[in-house]
C-alpha cells in the first residue's frame, strides 16, 4: 500500500492545479480539456481615408434607391404648390412669367392764359389739346397744340396756333398726385393778315406743375385734373406789330382735365 502513495499525491495535486497548468500536463485521450477559444480579430485602425472610403461606398449603394424617391417627392411638392396657387387665384389666368410694363399714354385738354409779359404789349388766351407718353419714371415726352387769341394793346386782336413739343420729368406713377418739371420749344404761328403780325414767334418754356388723380380706369389708367405755372421766352420774326416782334418773356398759367390709359 505504501508504494501507491506517491501516485495518489500526484493525482490530487493534478486535480488541484490551475487550468493553465493542467493544459501543459500530458493527458490521456478522452480526458483532455477542450481547447481555449481563439481571441476575435482586431479591426483595422480608423483613419480619415478609411472613413471617406466607407462613406463613399455607402452613398454609392444608397443613391440608386434614394434618387428616384427624392425626385418623385419634389415633383409632388411642386404640383401641390401649383394647385394651391390656382385655388387662391380662383378663375384668374396664370400670370405671365415675363413682366411687361407698357408706357402710359396721357391726354389732356387745357385752358391757358399768359400774363405779365415783359418786353411786349399783348396778352394771350388759348385752349388746346395734348398727349404725353410716359415711358418710365421719370421720363416722358409730350406734344401739345392750342388755338390762341392775342390782344394787342393798340386794340387789335390776332389769332394764332401754338405748337409745343417738350420733355417732361414726372414722378408719382402709382400715387394720387403727380409732380412734374418740363422744358421744351414754343412755336407760335399768327395768321391775321389785317394786323400784319410776325410770320412766326419762336421761343422756349420751362414749367412746374402737378396732376391730381380723381378716379382710376382699369389697372393703370386714371382721370383727373392738372395745373401748371410756366415761364416762357419768345421772339417774333418779321411782321409790323412792334409789340410782338422783339424778344420778350412772360408767365403762363395752364389748367384742365387729364386722363391716362
Amino acid at each position: 500500500m505504501i508504494p501507491r502513495l506517491p501516485a495518489a499525491l500526484a493525482l490530487v495535486s493534478a486535480l488541484l492545479a490551475p487550468r493553465a497548468l493542467l493544459a501543459q500536463l500530458p493527458c490521456f485521450p478522452g480526458t483532455c480539456p477542450p481547447p481555449a477559444p481563439a481571441a476575435p480579430p482586431r479591426p483595422p485602425p480608423l483613419t480619415p481615408q478609411l472613413e471617406l472610403a466607407t462613406r463613399a461606398r455607402l452613398e454609392a449603394e444608397a443613391r440608386p434607391r434614394l434618387e428616384p424617391e427624392a425626385r418623385a417627392a419634389a415633383a409632388r411638392q411642386v404640383e401641390e404648390e401649383r394647385r394651391r396657387a390656382w385655388i387662391e387665384r380662383g378663375v384668374e389666368r396664370e400670370p405671365n412669367p415675363v413682366r411687361l410694363r407698357l408706357p402710359l399714354l396721357e391726354v389732356f385738354a387745357t385752358g391757358r392764359w399768359i400774363g405779365g409779359v415783359a418786353g411786349a404789349k399783348y396778352s394771350q388766351q388759348a385752349v388746346g389739346l395734348g398727349a404725353r407718353l410716359r415711358l418710365d419714371e421719370p421720363l416722358a415726352f409730350e406734344i401739345a397744340a392750342s388755338y390762341a387769341t392775342i390782344d394787342i394793346v393798340e386794340g387789335e386782336r390776332v389769332a394764332a396756333v401754338t405748337l409745343e413739343p417738350s420733355v417732361v420729368l414726372i414722378w408719382g406713377r402709382r400715387e394720387r398726385v403727380d409732380a412734374y418739371l418740363r422744358s421744351g420749344l414754343d412755336v407760335t404761328l399768327p395768321f391775321d393778315d389785317g394786323a400784319r403780325p410776325p410770320a412766326v414767334m419762336l421761343g422756349g418754356h420751362v414749367g412746374l406743375g402737378s396732376q391730381f388723380r380723381v378716379a382710376r380706369i382699369g389697372r393703370g389708367g386714371f382721370v383727373g385734373w392738372f395745373a401748371e405755372a410756366r415761364g416762357l421766352v419768345r421772339g417774333g420774326i418779321g411782321g409790323e406789330v412792334p409789340g410782338m416782334k422783339g424778344p420778350h418773356a412772360g408767365f403762363e398759367f395752364l389748367f384742365g382735365p387729364s386722363a391716362g390709359f
